[in-house]
């Protein structure tokens, strides 16, 4: 290459390098006609979270890259099938939550972490009992198996459901039980449920969460563990529940999170049958203060709950089984810390509990917002 032609190529490449910074500039006084973003380097302490936080800051803000990420993803999925590094494309349609598949394959979630407390959900759920016991309340822990537990068959061919797949979620189930702590194990019969039944998906295919069978499902067994602990027919107050089948297509959230902007003609919205649960005016099922069970849970105990069709979750049909209400503190992705902090807000909820059902997905376990803070409930 002749010198000119270097020359030129350096132009050029430092045109691009400096074309959008300048871009962004003119951008932030024209039309937002705010002061620059970049100063606000200059307006903290330098230190690692202040620089990682400003960096962020300036690609969130950044317009040309606002405008490229989305062809960018296009692009990867068309060519590629690449969801990016939040999601992972299955076969038939069929796509996984990145940090489930990154929970099941990485080491132990304890040698991932560093010794703080913060970081230690036994600690936290031991604290949790404790506190619990001295107001005469047991505490039932659920962890919520993910779906390449139960179809890992479209992660990648030949692959069977196996409680194989849940060895770290079981060491700490067995760590829990060694602490006092009662467990619901729901991998079991969950996995013995779908390789008996391969035809009849416990998860859908391109969203995190279970179908509305597999909720139903999943509500019969924790009723079941439930009726061991406690006379449920002494559980006040007392209501008759019906229960009616209801086609959903729900809207997949994986291409959603990957944020695949076309993602309603790559993943469809998919059909499955919830199990609504009305009471005996016909009303939708409801959740009652007074109650004597308290659930803590995630977007696991939300799905067909409070969104469509409503009162068809796994609350509402563990409610059915009961044949009693329940009161719920449920909170997308905080089951580990932050339905808890939500609990400390309202302590009235304990009076005149028996039961607290902790229910959170597995990947929490590592993934958990806030970490697993032990909080106070005062009296």
């Amino acid at each position: 290459m002749s010198r000119a032609c270097n020359k030129a190529a350096v132009f050029a490449f430092l045109a691009v390098i400096f074309a959008v910074p300048l871009f962004q500039g003119v951008w932030e006084k024209t039309v937002e006609h705010e002061s620059l973003r970049v100063l606000g380097l200059f307006k903290k302490a330098p230190s690692e979270a202040n620089l990682r936080a400003y960096e962020k800051e300036l690609e969130e803000a950044s317009k040309v890259a606002g405008w490229l990420r989305p062809v960018h993803r296009q692009l990867r999925w068309w060519l590629m099938r690449d969801l990016g590094d939040k999601a992972v494309a299955g076969s038939d349609g069929w796509a996984y939550y990145g940090p489930d598949i990154e929970y099941l394959g990485e080491r132990c979630f304890r040698n991932l972490k560093s010794s703080k407390s913060t970081d230690d959900p036994a600690e936290a759920i031991a604290d949790f009992k404790d506190q619990l016991t001295r107001r005469n309340i047991r505490l039932l822990v659920v962890p919520i198996p993910t779906k390449a537990n139960l179809a890992p068959g479209y992660l990648r061919r030949g692959l069977e459901p196996s409680p194989a797949f849940s060895v770290h979620s079981r060491r700490f189930m067995d760590e829990l039980r060694g602490r006092g702590v009662e467990v619901l194990d729901l991998y079991s019969p969950l996995v013995a449920q779908q390789r008996a039944h391969p035809d009849q998906n416990l998860y859908l295919a391109a969203d995190t969460h279970w179908t509305g069978q597999g909720a139903r499902f999943a509500a019969g067994l924790l009723a079941a563990r439930i009726r061991e602990m406690l006379d449920v027919a002494t559980l006040e107050p007392k209501r008759k529940y019906r229960r009616q089948e209801v086609t959903v297509a729900r809207r997949p959230d994986i291409p959603r999170m990957s944020r695949l902007p076309r993602e309603a003609s790559a993943f469809p919205p998919e059909s499955t049958v919830a199990y609504r649960v009305l009471d005996e005016s016909g009303e939708p099922y409801a959740d009652e203060d007074d109650a004597q069970i308290l659930l803590l849970g995630d977007s696991f105990s939300r799905i067909y709950q409070t969104d469509e069709p409503g009162a068809a979750g796994w609350i509402a049909n563990l409610a059915y089984e009961l044949g009693a209400p329940l009161t719920t503190i449920v909170n997308d992705g905080g089951a580990s810390t932050l339905v808890r902090q939500e609990l400390a807000r309202s302590p009235e909820l304990l009076k005149g509990k028996r039961l607290v059902i902790w229910t959170f997905v597995e990947r929490d376990l590592r993934f958990g917002m806030k970490g697993w803070e032990k909080i106070a409930i005062e009296d």
